[in-house]
């Protein structure tokens, strides 16, 4: 059989529905190739039994036998993050004390995966407490950048852009409150969406027992893949028209197309004053040139905010939330001050996060009056460009270091979470799409790519637009210590 490791899963769910390949000769391609590599990469963090995969796959095969094809995922195999709850699996959340957790239930998307035919066959490395832009924690260990494993995959989604980038799974699930899609998807070369905020169930996502559900605000839900034709297939299976859920309004995932018409395109450089790394740098002005060159209308503005005061109102939505979640332990607000100030050095997060620990009630009505207030300001903005394009973080994934360690970018060092904050943690307020695609790859042999932002509820339609920007680049490379199987297959 040839090898379908890095084939698309539009291209190995046709194959399957046309009886060309069996479901089980795709399960264990995926897992044989796992066996082999999830020891350098690490990152997959949970496998369910062999058997109980093979078995599942045969059944598939023998349903198709029968014409029954469950849709459009119908035997193919997946990992999700470890944020999600998948059934028998652990669920950690890169919690600690949630380390050993072994999941009663499924997740809801990963139901709505699973009723598409999708086979779940593990999950994926996450950041600590699934909080930091590299993929680390006591238990799982580093997750490895298979383009330079020194080098780190992002965070908190680390490991499910590494399986991607590795060949370890055709899709994935991840979640992004503050570029936990975006970073991972730009340092592993591979493609995601931060979806609309609300626009996919939050339930058994990130949960914590015994505890309320939380994440309602600034937490948003997304697929990666290699290519913007599998982030279409599979939003598409993931988002529900339907009011299924009380907090998931009933809006249309096609409600808005692109037809092709003349884009009118927003760009800033860079964010906050900051510099690039300079190969980065190069790599996205030689972009921008592109798009100019294929006649679209290209401007350089972006929507007017403060990110000082965004960063601040991220810290106290997702503080409030924090208070929640230590519940009865007392001193929360000098607790997340001093855990955020400590381990990553930023003392405007920290003070933040520390507002919101605090926070009353009026004063937690008060910041989600601003974040409204942000939201309409930046559908205002879209009303008059149909996306704005921005870098994903100040460089291309870094060498593994202690979280909080300056950042060195083209000989000079920066703090920690500047490299990554005024490019995430703003543009998550308003809960617009986002999606990242790759543009190249450095000197160093590293991918970069760039944040494509659309208006709220459009999806679909910025998923289109993205597309056609891929025509523009070499879209995913394999990493070169997966190409000799490639070749010899």
């Amino acid at each position: 059989m040839t090898s379908i490791i890095f084939q698309s899963a539009v291209e190995i769910t046709k194959q399957i529905r046309d009886r060309k390949i069996s479901c089980e000769g795709v399960v264990k391609q995926f897992l044989d190739h796992i066996e082999t590599h999830n020891k350098t990469i690490n990152a997959v963090s949970d496998l369910r039994d062999y058997k109980d995969i093979i078995t599942e796959a045969k059944h598939k095969d023998e349903l198709l036998k029968q014409g029954i094809l469950l849709g459009p995922l119908h035997g193919l195999p997946m990992t999700v993050k470890d944020t999600y709850n998948v059934k028998g699996l652990i669920s950690s959340n890169g919690n600690p004390k949630l380390k050993s957790n072994i999941a009663e239930y499924d997740a809801e998307l990963v139901i709505r995966l699973k009723e598409a035919g999708a086979i779940i066959i593990g999950k994926t490395n996450v950041a600590l407490y699934a909080l930091d832009w590299q993929t680390n924690n006591p238990w799982f260990g580093q997750t490895k950048n298979p383009y330079n494993s020194e080098h780190v995959v992002g965070g908190s989604s680390g490991g499910s852009a590494a399986a991607l980038a590795s060949g370890f799974t055709p899709l994935e699930l991840g979640t992004d409150a503050g570029g936990s899609i975006r970073v991972p998807a730009h340092f592993c070369g591979v493609c995601g969406i931060r979806t609309t905020e609300s626009a996919l169930s939050n339930r058994g996502n990130m949960v914590t027992p015994k505890l309320p559900r939380l994440g309602r605000y600034l937490l948003s839900n997304g697929p990666l893949a290699r290519n913007i034709d599998d982030l279409l297939l599979a939003t598409e299976v993931l988002w529900n028209g339907k009011q299924q859920f009380s907090e998931n309004p009933p809006v249309p995932f096609k409600q808005n197309e692109y037809k092709g018409q003349r884009l009118k395109i927003a760009y800033s450089l860079t964010l906050d004053g900051l510099t690039l790394e300079k190969d980065y740098e190069d790599i996205y002005k030689a972009f921008l040139e592109k798009i100019k060159q294929s006649n679209y209308e290209l401007i350089q503005t972006k929507p007017s905010y403060n990110s000082n005061t965004l960063v601040n109102l991220w810290g106290r939505i997702s503080g409030y939330d924090l208070a929640v979640a230590l519940n009865k332990i007392p001193f929360k607000g000098i607790l997340s001050y001093f855990f955020i100030k400590s381990r990553y050095k930023d003392k405007q997060w920290a003070k933040g996060m520390r507002q919101g620990s605090r926070s009353s009630a009026y004063n937690y009505a008060k910041a989600l009056e601003l974040k409204d207030d942000i939201s309409d300001s930046f559908i205002n903005f879209f009303k008059k460009y149909d996306i704005w394009i921005t870098p994903v973080s100040i460089a291309s994934a870094f060498k593994h270091q202690n979280p909080g360690k300056p950042l060195e970018v083209n000989g000079w060092k920066k703090g920690y979470t500047k490299g990554f904050i005024p490019f995430n943690f703003p543009s998550t307020i308003p809960g617009h799409p986002i999606v990242v695609i790759p543009i190249g790859i450095t000197k160093k042999g590293l991918p970069v790519g760039i944040q494509i932002h659309g208006r709220k509820w459009n999806d679909y339609k910025l998923l289109q637009i993205a597309k056609e920007l891929t025509k523009l680049t070499d879209g995913f490379i394999v990493p070169k210590m997966f190409r000799k199987k490639m070749n010899q297959s």
